[in-house]
């Protein structure tokens, strides 16, 4: 199972986040929010090859501006040889997930039944949370070298002005997942737009585990209102499936709670945290 974000295309350029992609063996869900009202009650779904030919997959059905469901791979294209998926809405906009830039591997999407613990935070047993961290550990070490040598580096942004995340929203990219915080998708190496005790985060196991698998993390900025004035506060969002052991492991790394991204794309009244649905473990932080 592979989690990937659909971008909102206007005459080739990007304009915001329209929804997300989970792709497994059999097919892909596509939930969308925000859908133009030009486009009616439904919308087509294609997959493109690595030829550039477009194959239709199916018809999704929209209900105010919202959409959740799945579609089956064909004969005609699987996982292995789809580069990307397209939604037309109207005139020139289009919703693009670009699953992969190079050419196909003979290979299918794994399931999270095959995937060991390091790689989906379920699986593989262990004797205990301890020993499973060290795997992350191990596993990460390699990936953790690499970018805490790209830490210190003065490529990320030129100067932070007064408004320190309005300044953040101009750099980085946004998406919108909760409709109570800002969010814009960043890097490890880029914890150093916290504050200096939040760097560490750059090197933490946890972090580098999630940001391997899934190529993105996350800053919020959520805004909460008080009586005398309001507060800013910041979390780190590290992508991941819920499991009570996988959140067991994010508490030992400092994690202390969990969003549920899926609920979140789709406006779900009920944002309960269920097994298995995708989301972000969440860490307050400062800027």
């Amino acid at each position: 199972m592979q989690f990937f974000y659909i971008d909102y295309m206007n005459d080739g350029k990007k304009e915001r986040n329209i929804g997300f992609l989970r792709v497994e063996n059999d097919g892909v869900s596509v939930g969308l929010r925000g859908v133009p009202l030009q486009c009616g009650n439904s919308c087509r779904v294609y997959a493109v090859n690595e030829y550039e030919e477009r194959i239709l997959m199916g018809e999704i059905t929209v209900r105010n501006g919202y959409s959740m469901e799945k579609l089956k791979w064909n004969d005609k294209v699987d996982f292995v040889h789809c580069m990307k998926i397209e939604i037309p809405l109207y005139g020139s906009r289009k919703g693009v997930c670009v699953l992969r830039n190079d050419a196909p591997q003979v290979r299918s999407v794994e399931t999270t039944a095959d995937l060991p613990q390091h790689a989906h935070g379920v699986g593989k047993a262990a004797s205990c949370e301890t020993g499973m961290a060290a795997d992350y550990d191990r596993k990460d070490a390699a990936v953790g070298s690499h970018l805490q040598d790209n830490v210190a580096c003065g490529d990320i942004y030129e100067e932070i002005h007064e408004d320190k995340w309005q300044q953040l929203m101009k750099i980085y990219p946004q998406v919108h997942i909760c409709p109570e915080a800002q969010s814009i998708v960043i890097r490890p190496k880029d914890a150093v737009i916290l504050t200096r005790q939040y760097h560490e985060l750059a090197t933490n196991s946890f972090v580098l585990h999630a940001y391997y698998n899934y190529r993105q993390l996350l800053l919020f900025r959520y805004i909460e209102r008080g009586a005398a004035k309001s507060e800013m506060k910041y979390y780190l969002g590290v992508p991941g499936v819920y499991y009570e052991r996988e959140q067991r492991i994010a508490q030992m790394f400092g994690f202390e709670g969990f969003e549920n991204g899926e609920a979140r794309m789709q406006q779900d009244a009920d944002n309960k945290v269920y097994k298995g649905c995708f989301g972000y473990y969440m860490k307050r932080v400062e800027i």
